[in-house]
Order: structure tokens, then sequence, then C-alpha cells
């Protein structure tokens, strides 16, 4: 007989049957996600649970106080479901932060021929040379530029015959429910026995509600959306397209296919025309995909010029150098850390969270991003609180925190206090997660320096890309110190290239081509096989 569960601030009721884990349906109903997908290690699946028959877990025991575990708060990973139960869930993040737009360099607008229905119909009765409508004698013809990021989602409007783009909108990506990072999904997809096509339906249905969201906005029908282009990671488009991703997650690290992929909209259950034709960005490796050659096709990298250095850092950093025409790229773990995951009062950039930090005497001044009350810290705010504590000697070199006014110890631990009214704080793990973070991304940067023969003096332009830039600034870059000081003043922010490479491809078919044969050139580089890189790895770690 099923069992019922009492949602107290959303006033909803869910049914399952006893044995069920908490945070299995939770999750599968959009309303919880974690970074470690629910494997009871990183505490983030908090919720306060109403019932006489719990006995609080061990995992419970890690991460709560005696108090709060005598009032209710469990971790629904680790909690099975047997009885009706009321529970509390945590306040969800706001969805208005989320960076849609991006450098777009200057292209020719010619989108790709588009076919209608009467011409498509005769081409198949036998005439297969039949010259076909293009968009500029084609009325109400749209396509979508679709940005799939690991952590969030982005798609605009895009009227093909004026080329202007009309309207975007986001929202997470679903699939963070597996896991937050593409490792995790990886291991989701290939562990159970459903697991990639329940991922792709995830990806699908997120795509789905924004389109159709942004016909109902415009008076348009499916019919009208007769071209969609993707720029997103490999383990992305391998889930798109239903492929299980798993020869990406262990040696040698391959994926089941490169470069760029065409898909049919309607096969993949999208709201769009039956004419219309999906196009995926290319990728060069495991770890480099559509998003990275999209930003640098936004960027017009593509055309020799400046050596540059093109950063996007999210859950994992891709850094590519360019330097005259030529191309070497490569991959870190940077891990959910500097997205606000992971951290013990980490919160995504939404509204209230800690976007910047300042140490004066022994007083901590914050901003939160809308002015709203501190909800907890994302990751712009962390950089910036570790770069104030760093130069004010809260932390050395190493990382380690140091006795001070604004450090206590609790439970036998030192943490950093930024509001203790709201309990928000950085623990001395929190900080060797920045660390870890710091280092892969600095390593990775040094590594393809070495790799092409370039000092860090020659470089005319560094590129920040993606959502972590937007509320980040470039003293937290170099304070953290992951980026050398050195480059102080040649560090700008191009905001999401992904999605400006995806609307450049969608409405210029010659750059197609463009972005293919520059992921060709692009020399991927594995650095876990590079001799001395765990020194390197290990040095880049000190502050």
């Amino acid at each position: 007989m099923p069992v019922k569960i009492h949602l107290l601030n959303l006033n909803r009721i869910i049914e399952c049957e006893p044995g069920n884990n908490l945070y299995e349906i939770l999750s599968n109903e959009g309303l919880m996600d974690a970074p470690c997908g629910g494997t009871g290690l990183c505490g983030k699946c908090k919720v306060r649970i109403d019932s006489q028959e719990d006995i609080p877990d061990v995992e419970s025991r890690s991460f709560f106080t005696p108090e709060q575990i005598a009032a209710g708060w469990r971790l629904a990973c680790s909690y099975k479901v047997e009885s009706d139960i009321n529970v509390e869930l945590p306040q969800q993040s706001a969805m208005d932060n989320i960076i849609s737009q991006g450098y777009l360099k200057e292209f020719v607008h010619a989108p790709v021929p588009l076919i209608n229905a009467d011409a498509y119909i005769r081409s198949r009765s036998g005439n297969e040379n039949l010259a076909v409508s293009t968009a500029d004698k084609m009325e109400n013809c749209y396509g979508v530029a679709i940005d799939i990021g690991t952590t969030t989602v982005v798609a605009s409007l895009v009227d093909l015959n004026r080329g202007k783009e009309i309207e975007s909108l986001a929202c997470l990506n679903g699939q963070k429910a597996f896991g937050q990072d593409v490792m995790s999904r990886i291991h989701y997809a290939d562990s159970n026995s459903r697991g990639t096509e329940l991922l792709q339906k995830t990806i699908i249905n997120d795509l789905s509600g924004l389109i159709s969201e942004l016909c109902n906005r415009h008076k348009l029908t499916k019919d009208n959306i007769y071209d969609v282009c993707v720029a997103a990671n490999p383990t992305m488009i391998h889930l798109l397209a239903g492929i299980n991703p798993a020869s990406m997650g262990k040696a040698p690290y391959k994926p089941a296919f490169q470069g760029a992929l065409s898909l049919k909209g309607i096969d993949l259950g999208l709201p769009v025309s039956p004419f219309c034709n999906v196009y995926c960005l290319p990728a060069v490796s495991s770890f480099i995909g559509g998003d990275i050659t999209g930003g640098i096709l936004a960027c017009g990298l593509e055309v020799p010029g400046e050596k540059t250095l093109f950063i996007d850092v999210g859950t994992n950093g891709e850094i590519v150098l360019a330097d005259g025409g030529r191309f070497c790229a490569c991959s870190c773990a940077a891990g959910p850390a500097l997205e606000g995951m992971n951290i013990s009062c980490g919160v995504r950039a939404a509204q209230g969270a800690i976007e910047d930090v300042f140490i004066v005497g022994d007083a901590v001044h914050y901003t939160t991003i809308g002015g709203e009350a501190a909800t907890g810290i994302c990751g712009s705010g962390l950089l910036a609180a570790i770069a104030e504590m760093r130069k004010a000697g809260i932390i050395n070199r190493s990382g380690r925190l140091q006795s001070h006014a604004l450090v206590e110890t609790a439970a036998g631990k030192k943490r950093f206090i930024i509001d203790a009214g709201r309990n928000i704080y950085i623990t001395q793990q929190d900080i060797r997660q920045v660390q870890l973070a710091k280092a892969a991304i600095l390593s990775g940067i040094y590594a393809l320096l070495d790799e092409v023969g370039m000092r860090a003096g020659e470089l005319s332009r560094v590129i920040v890309a993606g959502q972590f830039g937007a509320h980040l600034k470039v003293e937290s870059l170099i304070g953290s110190g992951i980026l050398p000081s050195q480059w102080r003043q040649i560090i700008s922010y191009a905001g999401n290239t992904s999605k400006s490479g995806a609307l450049i491809c969608l409405l210029s078919q010659p750059e197609r081509k463009v972005v293919e044969t520059l992921a060709e050139k692009i020399r991927y580089i594995e650095l876990s096989v590079l001799e001395g890189y765990e020194d390197l790895f290990i040095k880049c770690m000190q502050f």
C-alpha cells in the first residue's frame, strides 16, 4: 500500500511505495539535487522530517548538531520512507541570474536552407535535386540557439529571416539530480540499466519546456521552429542523443563520436517542425566539446592574432591557448566548489547569494545578489572571501586557517565567520576545495604554456567565459591565486560564449564549416599523462 509524503512548504503530497529512498523520490520530481548525486558525501540534501518512527542515521549525525537532529533534520539520501511523513524542503534557488548573453563577433547572416512541407513532399516523390525555399522567402521561420551546461540550460528564440535574437530563457539542468558533475552522470548512465534513457529524457524535458515557453510567449507554434543549434560539452551531447557516455569515464577516455552531430528534432521528441534539424557543434575530445569550440568561434579566435588564453570555468575547467592560428587545449576537473557547491554554506549564484566579501579590521562586510538577505555564499563570494582572508593573513600560503578574531572553533574544527547571525561561514575543508579547484585550473594553464614553449608574460589577452565570471572581480581571481597577478590588466569577461557560438551557427551556415575546421586544428593535451604534472599540481595549491 502506498505511503504519503506531505511536502509542508509546497502544500503537496507525493505517494510512493514503502522502502523508497527519499532523495530519489524528490530528485525525480525535480525538487532536489546534490553535488554527490545522493551518495551521502556532500550533505546538501537536508530536509526536516516530522515522523514518530524516525531513527537518526550515521550520515545525519555527521552533518547536524544534536539540536538539529532532535528537530528532525536529516539527509534525504539516507532516509527510507516506510510510513506517512511530513517533510519541510529547503528554499529553492532563484532562476533569474543565469547568464544568457555573451560576446558575439561579427558574421555574415546566411541561415541554412529551410525545407517547407510542399517542397519536402515533392523532393521525396523522386526529384531529389528540387530547389527548396530558403529563409529569406519564407515567413515566420524561427530557430533556437541552445547552451546545455552541466548546471544550467539556456535557450534563445531567433528570427531566422531577420537574423534577430528575440528572447532567452533558462533553467537548471534537471540532470543535476543524478550528480553535479559529468563524471557522476557518466557513472549513473553506465551503472543503471535505464540510466542513459532517463538522463536523455530529463534533458529533452528541459529543452521542450524552454522551447514551448518561448513559442507561447511569442504566439508561435512548434511548426515555426525550423532549426536548432546546440553547444554543450561532450557528455551532455552524448546524453542528448541517447548515446551511453561510459567510454568517456574510463581510460583511455574516448567519446563514442567526435566532431559535429546532426539529429532530427522530431526523433528527439522536441516540440519543433517535422523538418527541423538539430545541429550540435563539434567536439574535440571527451572533455573539450561544442561549448568550447563555440566559444572560440564567438570570440573570433579562429583568425590568427594576439596570443590569447581562453578559459571557461565551471564544474570542469576548459582552457584553450590560441597562438597565430594554432590551438592547444586541456580540461581540468575544477569540481563544483567554484559554483558554490560542495561548500558548507555554498549556494548557487541566485538572489541572496553572497557575491562579494570585504574584511575591514575584525569586521566582515559583504554584498548579495539582488541586495537580498544572505542565504549562503556563491562561487564569486567564496573567491572574494579567500582573497580577503589571504590579504588579512587569516590563511597562510598553504591555506591553513590562522588564529584570528574572525576564526572560531566548532566541534574541534576551525571556521571563518562571515555572518554569525545567519550561520554563514567557511571551513578549513571549504578552503581545501577551493585550493583543489585553483590548482586544477592554474596547473592546466602552466602545462599548456609549457607545451607550446610560451612564457606567461607573452600573453596579450586572457578571456574568462561562462557563468562563473558574471559576479566575479578580477582582484578575486588574482587574490585567490587562480590567475597570476601579472595578468591583472589583460583579463576580460566574455559571458556565455557557448550560447553565442550556437547562435552564430544557427544564423550562418558558412560558420558551421569554420567551427568544424577549427575543431580539427585544436590539439588536446591530457594533463594526467604529462611528466611532472603531479608536482606542478601540488605547487599550484599554494596561495
